[in-house]
């Protein structure tokens, strides 16, 4: 029977897991994002997602090529639970 550790890592991992993979499948509009609203006065926005920075845990970027700029932190959460649940199993099994 796996210990409450073991436990607690897998999910922590499988949640990890579960978050990096809903990046990947919606990244222009990822959740937990603040971003500008600015209208856009001519005929089309340009389009295109744009990569600005990611600093202090934060992402920034762009969904709709430098119209509007967008902040979250989602990519913190997935890769702090893909480190916690690493380093919860990596103990218990050290521990074994």
């Amino acid at each position: 029977m796996a210990s409450r550790w073991t436990l607690l890592a897998t999910g922590c991992l499988l949640s990890g897991g579960l978050v990096a993979i809903f990046i990947a499948l919606s990244f222009p509009e990822l959740p937990l994002s603040s971003c500008t609203d600015v209208g856009y006065s001519g005929a089309e926005p340009p389009g295109g997602f744009e990569y600005y920075e990611f600093y202090v845990g934060v992402l920034g970027y762009s969904p709709d090529g430098g119209v509007n700029r967008c902040d979250t932190p989602i990519v913190t959460v997935a890769v702090g639970l893909l480190g916690i649940g690493s380093v919860v199993l990596g103990i218990e099994r050290w521990n074994r």
